[in-house]
């Protein structure tokens, strides 16, 4: 059984009653995760978490969300009286507040979580190995997890993403751990799309005025007759080891889609995004090895079922 409880933004905590129907829905970029809920309610208590800012959630024991709520409602009609209860998960923080312009002559990990991350309370793990950039922007308009984002995508090579317990994990995914697929999950649903449209055969970054170009291909996709090219400009300050990480990071991305595998099978928490899968079905074309781009947990009137999203294993996710 799933036990849910919010936090108000004095501090206290308050459990939420019996879900009678939930969805958490999780993965590795924007949309961030989310969650709804539908539970029973009772009459008079119709304003009691209008002050309701976080959000947890925890099943058999183990937390299994962490975010922050956008939404409640009381309904009452003919099925009774219901609370529904909506929200994100801790990436929604970073999303919604706009970064102040600067400009870093040599920006680090601490640079970035000091100033975009660390003032909205969220925790950060990871990240030892990021680099330091010379003549790093922060635009205006640009929101603090497009800017988070952007200094690990293209200068790390991590996808930053947010764990159950709501912390910022700035380190890459970790393969010691494959989630096995097959005729004992009793699949009830599936669907094998492969896309080309938007996928790179090959990425050229240079700097702004000065010499230096570097080159980086997707050997496999022109192959199998892609052709499709970008030009990305960096500031002349931009280091050649930089370089080398922002056009591997666009053809990383640009695959992200190229390959999705939907599975839905029964029971909770099948897989996380960003593990990897092995798929094995009976007469199944496309078995194989597969990275969690996202997953998506119900339980309603037909039961508990997880739908997972997957993708190529080395896809920028």
């Amino acid at each position: 059984m799933i036990h849910c409880w919010v936090r108000q933004g004095g501090g206290q905590e308050w459990e939420v009653p019996t879900a009678v129907s939930w969805t958490l829905r999780y993965g590795t970029d924007t949309p961030c995760d989310s969650f709804s809920l539908r539970c029973l309610w009772q009459r008079g208590q119709e304003k009691l978490l209008s002050g309701a800012c976080r959000f947890y959630a925890q099943w058999e024991g183990e937390r299994v969300f962490t975010g922050v709520v956008d939404e409640f409602a009381v309904l009452c009609g003919k099925d009774g009286l219901y609370l529904e209860l909506e929200g994100r998960g801790m990436a929604a923080l970073l999303l919604d507040n706009e970064a102040m312009p600067a400009e870093y002559q040599r920006c680090t990990r601490a640079d970035i979580v000091e100033g975009h991350v660390a003032p909205y309370g969220i925790e950060t793990v990871g990240g030892a190995r990021l680099p330091t950039v010379s003549g790093f922007r922060v635009d205006s308009g640009e929101s603090e997890w497009s800017v988070v984002r952007r200094y690990a995508c293209y200068y790390g090579g991590v996808a930053p993403r947010f764990d159950r317990e709501g912390r910022l994990v700035l380190d890459g995914h970790r393969d010691d751990k494959i989630v096995r697929i097959g005729e004992k999950d009793r699949v009830t649903a599936w669907e094998y799309r492969e896309e080309r449209h938007g996928v790179l055969s090959q990425v050229a970054v240079r700097r702004r005025t000065t010499w230096g170009t570097q080159w980086v291909s997707d050997a496999d996709f022109i192959a199998q007759g892609g052709c499709a090219r970008r030009v990305v400009t960096v500031p002349n300050t931009t280091g050649t080891t930089a370089m080398r990480y922002t056009a591997d990071y666009q053809l990383r991305a640009a695959r992200r889609g190229r390959v999705r595998l939907r599975l839905t099978a029964p029971g909770a928490f099948l897989a996380w995004p960003g593990e990897l899968a092995e798929v094995a079905l009976d007469g199944f074309g496309a078995n194989g090895l597969y990275r969690v781009a996202q997953s998506e947990v119900s339980c309603g009137g037909e039961g508990l079922s997880t739908t997972l999203v997957l993708g190529e294993r080395d896809a920028m996710f």
